[in-house]
Parts: C-alpha cells; sequence; structure tokens
C-alpha cells in the first residue's frame, strides 16, 4: 500500500482491496516492472539507428536477439485497451524490426551514414510513428483504462499492474507533461476524491467510477508549451562570464550585488534581482567568515517548450558548454548545481514588463 504524506495506511473498512492496488501502483518511490515500457525500447532502437555501429551492433547477434527479446516483452505487457488503439503502427514496427534484424550481414554492417537499403528508414519511420501513437491523448488514456482494469481483475495473482504504470508514466513524461506530479494528482483523486492539486486534507465523498473519470479526464491533458527559463547555481569558480547561444555563465559574487537597482547594469539584471532581492536564493557571502550558496550563476533559456523535465534539461545544456570550454572553469570534473529556479510564461512577462525608475518590475 502507498503509505506517504498523500496516502495514509488507514484506509476506511469498505475500501476495495484493488483500489488501494492502484493507488500503490502511482507510488515511484515502490520500484517500478522489470519489463521496460515500450516507449524506452522503441527509443533505444531509434537511438541505435541513428548511432551504433553497424559491425560492433546490429550485426552481432546476441545484440539483436536481446533488443527482440525487450521488444517481445514490453509488447506482451501491454492492457488491451492500448493494444488496440496502437494495433497498427506496432503491427508496423514489428515487421520492420523482424526485416531489419534477419537482414544479411552486408546490410547490418553498415555503419550510419551510409545505409541505402530500405530496411533501416522502415524501421526509423515506424518506430517513430509508433511513438507518436502511445504519445497521444488516446494512448495515456487507453493505459489509463488498462491500469484501473488490471487492478480490478481478482483473477491475477501477481502485480501485473507495475508495467503498465511504468508505461503510462514514460508516456506522460514523453507528452511533456510533469509524470511525477501528474501521478500525485492521481493519487489526490483516487485515494480522497479531491481535484488533483488540491491542498486540503481528508476524503470526499465521491463515487469511485467518477474518480476514475476524473483521473481518465486530469492525465489526458496535452502539456502547454511556453517561454520557460532556468536558473541553476553552482559552487565552484569559473571566469566571470560566458555566453553561448541562449546561455549566460555569471559570476555569483559579482553579478548578485550587482543586482541592485543603481548598481551596474548587465544583461538579465532586472530578472536576476525580483528573485535575489529577498536574501533567500542564490546567497552570496558578504563578510569573511560566511559561506556562500552559490560561487556561479548560469541562465539557460530554452525558448518555448514545456516545463517538464526543465531543470534537467538545462543541466545537460550546462554540462555539454562545461565540457567544450574546460580552460574556463578551474574546478573539475564538470559540477552539479546546488540551487534550481524554473520561470515560465507568466511569470517572465512580469519581470519583462518596463522597468520603473527603482529598477522594480511593476
Amino acid at each position: 500500500m502507498m503509505i506517504d504524506y498523500n496516502v495514509s495506511d488507514h484506509w476506511p473498512a469498505d475500501t476495495p482491496g484493488w483500489l488501494k492496488s492502484l493507488v500503490s501502483s502511482l507510488d515511484r518511490r515502490h520500484g517500478g516492472s522489470s519489463v521496460l515500457p515500450l516507449t524506452v525500447i522503441v527509443d533505444e532502437v531509434l537511438e541505435w539507428l541513428e548511432l551504433a555501429s553497424g559491425v560492433d551492433a546490429w550485426k552481432n547477434a546476441a545484440n539483436r536477439a536481446s533488443l527482440r527479446s525487450d521488444l517481445e516483452e514490453s509488447a506482451r505487457a501491454l492492457g488491451p485497451g492500448l493494444r488496440a488503439h496502437i494495433a497498427t503502427s506496432l503491427a508496423d514496427f514489428q515487421a520492420a524490426f523482424a526485416r531489419l534484424v534477419n537482414s544479411p550481414g552486408t546490410v547490418l554492417k553498415q555503419p550510419p551514414g551510409s545505409r541505402t537499403d530500405a530496411v533501416w528508414t522502415d524501421v526509423a519511420t515506424a518506430g517513430e510513428n509508433l511513438l507518436a501513437a502511445l504519445e497521444t491523448d488516446e494512448g495515456a488514456r487507453a493505459s489509463w483504462d488498462d491500469l484501473v482494469a488490471t487492478a480490478r481483475d481478482r483473477a491475477l495473482a501477481g502485480r501485473e499492474y507495475r508495467p503498465i504504470a511504468d508505461l503510462l508514466f514514460d508516456q506522460l513524461r514523453r507528452r511533456g507533461l510533469d509524470a511525477k506530479g501528474i501521478f500525485r494528482g492521481l493519487v489526490s483523486v483516487m485515494a480522497f476524491g479531491r481535484e488533483p492539486d488540491s491542498p486540503h486534507i481528508g476524503e470526499r465523498d465521491v463515487p469511485l467510477e467518477e474518480r476514475i473519470a476524473s483521473a481518465r479526464t486530469y492525465l489526458g491533458t496535452r502539456a502547454v508549451a511556453e517561454p520557460v527559463v532556468v536558473w541553476l547555481g553552482y559552487q565552484g569558480r569559473t571566469f566571470l562570464h560566458l555566453s553561448a547561444g541562449r546561455v549566460s555563465f555569471l559570476d555569483a559574487h559579482w553579478a548578485v550585488p550587482n543586482a541592485r537597482p543603481g548598481r551596474q547594469d548587465f544583461e538579465h539584471k532586472a530578472e536576476l534581482w525580483e528573485f535575489v532581492r529577498h536574501g533567500d536564493l542564490f546567497k552570496v557571502a558578504e563578510l569573511v567568515d560566511e559561506e556562500s550558496d552559490v560561487d556561479f550563476l548560469v541562465r539557460v533559456d530554452l525558448g518555448t517548450t514545456t516545463a517538464a523535465d526543465a531543470v534537467d534539461r538545462a543541466v545537460r545544456t550546462v554540462e555539454t558548454i562545461i565540457r567544450r570550454h574546460p580552460q574556463r572553469w578551474r574546478d573539475p570534473p564538470v559540477p552539479r548545481p546546488t540551487r534550481a529556479l524554473v520561470l515560465r510564461s507568466p511569470r517572465l512577462a512580469e519581470l519583462r514588463a518596463p522597468q520603473t525608475r527603482d529598477g522594480f518590475a511593476r
């Protein structure tokens, strides 16, 4: 049973066992299934098509057998609803993949960039079509229907719902949504009959079928593409300033004090001041016996995108730049951020509003 700040082990006496199992399947801390989600397997095949060498990867019989086994296992774990929804695209991908792995060695040994046989492009096209089908509103809702049906099936003795829950989680992530947040919202809806983001505690008297329908609607919500900026704070010293496209590096010991109105101007000054003005974020030492939270800041403009995984994407961007400019980094290896802040479109619009004479955005 799932036990955290959302879900107690004190279920009402008449709570059906399948509901407890369903809610438990939404707890990501209790481990997942040994079966990889179909999305992960298809993604891996597509990456191999693009990057893996022919001789070392595709011509190796053990590698092909491993991919084939993973694909078959993931397909077997699909629920009937999702299987029906993706039937055509799944069959196309399986057929194209079978033709590739059974191709002669002269085809399989071809390296990326020199592959002319149609079997390569057939697998790539079929894989992209399958992923597109899995990422639709209907695909996510079909997985939810399967998850509910599996939890309710008393004939199942094991934890057959786990592979379905893992696949649903990855479907949501690939749709650009905050999958962890969505699963927490589903717990709120299913366990307590509340709204997904409700701050209230306690259970509401909402029939189970209504909860299931509300959860189905909720997880089928499309991700919103909006301007997203991530500020990251790191410890360790770098040179004063580096700009690389949409990414700006700033020495925190210089930028944070100078963000105050009336001091030296620099790019993104007003934006930085809005969240360091109270002194509880990106703090830097002012006295010799004080310690700094951060030594340098990085502002990453992700452009118009979804906010899900924004920090992870920003961190990967920064790591790539640092590796390409090692001469500007004084403390190898590549660091990890100690602080992070995500700004989304409403907040960005506010911060980019015309400034008053005292430097504050109104």
